[in-house]
């Protein structure tokens, strides 16, 4: 069956060891959108931060954002988007401040974040009352810290709550998000909004977030630096993010099939 999308992450996948992403993978989206290929990132960045990465190699091209909370074509239309209760967040909320740990809210407001030093396109977290009075919809929360320790502590408490996923994308951090609000079930999503099937998608990934795409989807591609599950769980293990992985798979695809 024919290829008809490319998904990729971003950090760890997409993007190299300097955050960039190379030529030689800019020119291979490129390359493989003017053969009508469809390219879509899936990242678990908000859409500021993402599109304009992208977008600083001039590439247009669609966005599941926020760890699947979030579809939106390449002008940033938003077409799918989940969001968490306002009492799930609030509960999330004063757990990570009796643990003393930072995060940042993203909603349909903007974002907010205690520390705007490491989120720096965020808006200093106000109080929880005024954040709700303007009744966002909010979707995800990114919670980080040095602290190995009260990170494992915050996610034990959090995977009690049936209605939440709780992924990551780094070892200093934990997203969370509605539990249907994930990569591979936005995926799903967009697979049908597109009239493709589950065959016509390649996906690539590195780590835990990337998780529920490669189980939903054949067609799944390893970076070298993936966490090893998501190793085992791939169709094929590829170059790493630094040595071009996406770029290579994407020709080799292109010429060989799949």
């Amino acid at each position: 069956m024919d290829i008809k999308m490319f998904v990729s992450d971003l950090d760890g996948t997409l993007l190299n060891e300097k955050s960039e992403i190379s030529q030689q993978t800019a020119d291979a989206i490129k390359f493989a959108q003017n053969k009508g290929i469809k390219f879509v990132v899936a990242s678990g960045r908000s859409w500021d931060t993402a599109s304009k990465l992208i977008k600083k190699y001039g590439i247009e091209c669609d966005f599941i954002l926020l760890n699947g909370t979030e579809f939106r074509d390449s002008t940033g239309k938003v077409i799918f988007r989940q969001s968490m209760l306002h009492e799930k967040v609030a509960q999330i909320f004063n757990l990570l401040c009796q643990l003393n740990i930072d995060f940042e809210i993203n909603t349909d407001k903007g974002d907010f974040s205690t520390d705007t030093d490491l989120c720096k396109t965020a808006f200093p977290m106000p109080d929880i009352n005024v954040l709700f009075e303007n009744k966002p919809l909010i979707q995800k929360i990114f919670a980080f810290s040095n602290d190995i320790n009260k990170l494992e502590k915050i996610n034990n408490i959090l995977y009690q709550f049936s209605d939440l996923s709780i992924t990551s994308s780094a070892p200093w951090n934990i997203e969370i998000t509605s539990s249907e609000a994930q990569k591979g079930f936005m995926l799903e999503k967009v697979t049908s909004y597109y009239s493709y099937y589950k065959e016509n998608v390649v996906v690539f990934g590195d780590n835990k977030n990337d998780e529920t795409m490669f189980n939903l989807f054949p067609h799944s591609r390893a970076m070298k630096n993936a966490l090893p599950f998501i190793k085992n769980m791939a169709e094929k293990v590829i170059e790493s993010n630094i040595d071009n992985g996406v770029a290579n798979e994407i020709y080799r695809i292109l010429k060989w099939g799949i």
